[in-house]
């Protein structure tokens, strides 16, 4: 007799279930849920996280995936992200609007409960936040003649350098943030090249578009164009001074600062007050200087250029500053009702309309793009207007990007399984549950319920729960195999008798 090996594993004895509605439903619902775990787990799973530099953080976290707004356990793993920016102090920037250059010399921000303290902080945590609340402190105009290098005494015998001081903030992710930003303009700086003698230099301006930044167009061609008449009215009085054999202006600087009485004017000669220094080089080491309480004036352009006080470019000089001023409001997107010559065609039309006698007087430094006035080319540029804006600078970013086709077909394929695993099983414990709960007999083979004794009570029970008609022929099927029972035992009673009486 052959022995049969026992494994410590077994086999589970399953039997049919009896719904008509099982297979149709298990069949659709296979479909539908390969159709939706797929779907899922592409979204989930179908993307590598790669590194990559932007320059515009919400443009690229917002063009990343078509699916980025879906719940975050969907997508944590494929959701495009980019990290915030430490600008150092010192470090030289500019904005979106790609016109002035600025250097960074602080950074703060106000203590909880104290505003007149202040926590100093290296750097600027960034994150293309929108550059708010800026102003103007002070314009410096500092005038050079013969220390200057060759080729900018080939320009212009006389320079202007012109230094702004601002102070903005940004409301960032650890609250607002205040910094000062310093910015120089200089039209022919120690660089310029002589090749480029009796041209429109550019200089300053990382770039122009007359069509979408037409204001920032209008801002380089005042500033230019008043740099040209300051200095070669500077040159003017020298030569004047020379010719009358007097001693003549060596060097000096003014400094304007917005008028703390809120002149909403910009056109006022009083929007600024105004201080000075000028030194008149007498020669053999002897010099005197020109300052404010030489005259007894009271620190206003309207007062000085009313006196006819020496040097006599208070205008040319108020007219660069305010330029300088406009540009820079413009360039750091301020919107706010600040006076700015470079919002209001009429203001503009003002400032442009002597272009033609300054052009009367520059040197050989050729000021531009536009050297004529706004009415004249309003119709060839864009319109005038100030846009918010953010400071230029890269980030860090991680973008999805599809996996390649074998790589992602097997990802896909793998969790598919998993989940149809899953779902099946917990569809086939919810409905053994509801059909044990039914029929107490479901969990029981059918060869098992076809026996006699027990299996005839488990099927009497079962007769309870079936219509007349089937009650009826299980009845008649069950009274027949009960007759033939009678049959075999009485049959069997008659043999085991007989065999007796031969066997006596």
């Amino acid at each position: 007799m052959t022995s049969v090996h026992e494994s410590i594993f077994s086999y589970g004895i399953s039997r049919p279930y009896p719904f008509r509605w099982f297979t149709p439903v298990v069949i659709v619902g296979f479909l539908v849920a390969t159709a939706l775990f797929t779907f899922l787990n592409f979204a989930s799973n179908g993307y590598d996280l790669i590194v990559q530099t932007s320059s515009d953080p919400n443009t690229t976290i917002s063009e990343g995936i078509w699916f980025r707004k879906w719940p975050s356990y969907l997508t944590s793993k494929v959701k495009p992200s980019c990290q915030s920016t430490d600008i150092h102090v010192n470090t030289l920037l500019f904005t979106n609007q790609t016109a002035l250059t600025y250097t960074l010399t602080d950074v703060w921000q106000a203590r909880t409960g104290d505003g007149n303290n202040r926590a100093v902080l290296p750097s600027l945590t960034y994150f293309n936040n929108v550059i708010d609340q800026c102003s103007i402190s002070s314009i410096e105009v500092n005038l050079e003649a013969l220390d200057r290098s060759g080729n900018q005494f080939a320009f212009s015998e006389w320079g202007a350098k012109v230094r702004a001081y601002v102070s903005c903030t940004i409301e960032g992710a650890a609250g607002r943030t205040s910094f000062n930003l310093t910015t120089t303009y200089d039209y022919v700086p120690e660089i310029v090249s002589f090749s480029d003698l009796y041209r429109f230099l550019g200089t300053n301006f990382l770039d122009r578009d007359k069509e979408k930044r037409a204001s920032l167009y209008w801002g380089e061609s005042l500033m230019s164009m008043y740099w040209a008449y300051l200095t070669r009215s500077m040159q003017d009085i020298r030569a004047n001074a020379t010719n009358f054999s007097e001693p003549s202006i060596r060097t000096g600087t003014m400094s304007f600062t917005p008028n703390n009485s809120s002149i909403s004017d910009i056109i006022d000669l009083n929007f600024f007050e105004v201080n000075y220094r000028f030194v008149i080089d007498k020669g053999l080491g002897d010099f005197s200087v020109i300052f404010p309480g030489l005259y007894n004036d009271s620190l206003s352009v309207a007062n000085l250029n009313g006196i006819n006080a020496y040097p006599y470019i208070w205008i040319q000089a108020d007219s660069l500053a305010k330029s300088i001023y406009s540009t820079i409001l413009t360039d750091l997107g301020q919107v706010s009702s600040t006076p700015n010559i470079l919002n209001d065609g009429d203001t503009l039309q003002y400032f442009t309309s002597n272009f033609s006698l300054a052009l009367q007087h520059i040197a050989n430094a050729r000021p531009g793009p536009a050297t004529q006035d706004y009415d004249t080319l309003k119709a060839k540029t864009g319109p005038l207007g100030v846009a918010p804006s953010v400071i230029s600078t890269n980030y860090i970013c991680q973008i999805p990007r599809l996996k390649s086709g074998g790589n992602l077909f097997l990802t896909v394929l793998v969790a598919d399984l998993v989940f149809l695993q899953a779902l099946w099983k917990i569809f086939t414990l919810a409905t053994d549950w509801l059909w044990l709960r039914k029929t107490a007999s479901a969990n029981q083979c059918q060869g098992c319920i076809g026996g006699s004794g027990a299996g005839h009570q488990r099927d009497l029970s079962d007769f309870a729960e079936r219509s007349s008609e089937d009650k009826t022929r299980r009845f008649e099927e069950v009274g027949i195999n009960i007759m033939e029972g009678s049959r075999r035992r009485v049959y069997h009673r008659q043999s085991s008798s007989q065999q007796e009486l031969l066997q006596r």
